[in-house]
């Protein structure tokens, strides 16, 4: 929520010819952060519409991009224990959004998978707005599509290069608790 509100802090909606109120961000910059905040407001309404929680649709997010995984690979991705993860994997079952099935080389595990269905329904929700921007880029000339993709590519790294860096870092003791992150 903190992340979301210094986002948005930096985020201007542009009209043609206007300059960014920071002066020092590129336009495109600016539009990018529009974009991933705008990113949380679609998985905000994705969640609404499938009536999951958040951890619950990150676990979605996960299992429709990786295939099956296991309980505790789930949790490894979530972030959470194995225990929570078997928690998030009985609401997603009960919800009919995924289903466990054996798994194939280990006879005392299982996996888990999104249904079908639940899939069917979050692409056909999502696959509009993902067309929309397809067209966008493929209704350019070849080199504005090479400075689009390089200039998301560089964000890309850039992104990926934060999080190497943030992983590395030690948790901060808050200045007002004494206490660290929860």
């Amino acid at each position: 929520m903190y992340l979301n509100f210094l986002m948005i802090s930096w985020v201007v909606v542009l009209g043609e010819g206007e300059e960014p109120i920071r002066p020092e961000m590129h336009a495109a910059s600016v539009m990018m952060r529009r974009v991933l905040v705008l990113n949380d407001m679609v998985e905000y309404q994705m969640r609404r519409v499938m009536g999951t929680n958040e951890t619950d649709f990150q676990a979605m997010q996960h299992l429709m991009a990786k295939g099956p995984m296991t309980p505790s690979q789930l949790a490894d991705a979530l972030h959470i224990t194995t225990a929570a993860a078997t928690t998030v994997v009985d609401r997603l079952v009960r919800a009919d959004h995924a289903r466990r099935v054996p798994h194939p080389l280990d006879r005392r595990s299982t996996m888990v998978e999104p249904t079908a269905h639940a899939a069917d329904f979050a692409m056909a929700k999502l696959m509009p707005m993902i067309q929309q921007t397809d067209q966008l880029v493929r209704d350019m000339q070849p080199d504005q599509q090479e400075a689009v993709v390089a200039y998301l590519g560089g964000v890309i790294q850039a992104m990926e290069q934060h999080i190497v860096e943030l992983a590395g870092e030690q948790p901060v003791v808050s200045q007002l608790t004494g206490k660290g992150p929860t």
